[in-house]
């Protein structure tokens, strides 16, 4: 399952946008069969209430810290989701107003965060639901 984040609002030029705030140099291509640009294992797609960032590798936005998500935030809702159902790993984080307002992180199938209420959340499986349902 790679691992998607959803920036809710405008952003004017989301290629440039990613590159400025996740300091990339990679070049954006547009991949026919997908219908979305990417650069490297990163696919963005506009969307009509914003755009999704979706990493194929599940490695480029895994384990940050809530902090480098405010930031890429940058005073707009974003909703990040990761699920890996061979290692039980589920990330969820939902940044609005400038707050984390929803932080689950279980690993190894063992929860680590469970901050925030809504969506509920009582293990990976719920997260991976989630993601399929609303992310992709």
């Amino acid at each position: 399952m790679p691992s998607i984040f959803l920036i809710k609002g405008k952003i004017e030029n989301p290629m440039e946008w990613y590159s400025k705030e996740m300091k990339s140099n990679a070049e954006w291509k547009y991949d026919e069969g997908l219908g979305s640009y990417h650069a490297g294992n990163i696919y963005m797609t506009e969307l009509e209430d914003g755009v999704s960032f979706e990493d194929l590798s599940e490695e480029d936005f895994f384990a940050w810290e809530i902090s480098s998500w405010l930031e890429a935030a940058d005073g707009r809702e974003l909703v990040y989701g990761y699920y890996n159902d061979d290692n039980g790993n589920a990330e969820f984080i939902h940044i609005k107003d400038g707050k984390c307002i929803r932080d689950f992180r279980e690993y190894d199938f063992e929860i680590e965060t469970n901050e925030g209420n809504e969506p509920e959340f009582a293990d990976w499986t719920d997260v991976a639901e989630y993601v399929d349902g609303n992310l992709l």
